[in-house]
């Protein structure tokens, strides 16, 4: 029997691929890898995930939407990536995702620029 602790790091896992439209067949897969569960425990896993995205409203705040992409933003969102490209096998992806996390990291972020029409570089 899994701790709630457990289902809930489950949970949270199939709904980052829910939300990116991912195929249930993969997410149960990758799901049952990372977490050793059988696929009858992740396909229960993912369906509740979905009604419970079908009655939430967790989009992103404005705040949330408008903020700057950082270094450590860039850098989770890879890292999340290569934890499911080595769950799946996927060697190739894995290699370029640990080339892309080290350019992440010497990336500095951007500079927002102005877009008028009247300024000149």
């Amino acid at each position: 029997m899994s701790t709630q602790l457990e289902v809930k790091a489950r949970h949270s896992f199939a709904r980052s691929f829910l939300e990116r439209n991912a195929k249930v067949q993969t997410i149960a897969t990758m799901i049952s890898a990372k977490y050793g569960v059988s696929r009858t425990t992740a396909y229960e896993d993912i369906k509740a995930v979905h009604v419970e995205i079908q009655l939430s409203d967790d989009g992103p705040s404005l705040e949330e939407a408008s903020e700057p992409i950082d270094t450590d933003t860039i850098l989770a969102m890879l890292q999340h990536s290569l934890e499911v490209t080595v769950a799946t096998g996927d060697h190739k992806m894995t290699c370029g995702l640990i080339k892309a996390m080290n350019q992440a990291k010497q990336w500095n972020g951007y500079a927002p620029q102005s877009t008028s029409p009247t300024t000149f570089v």
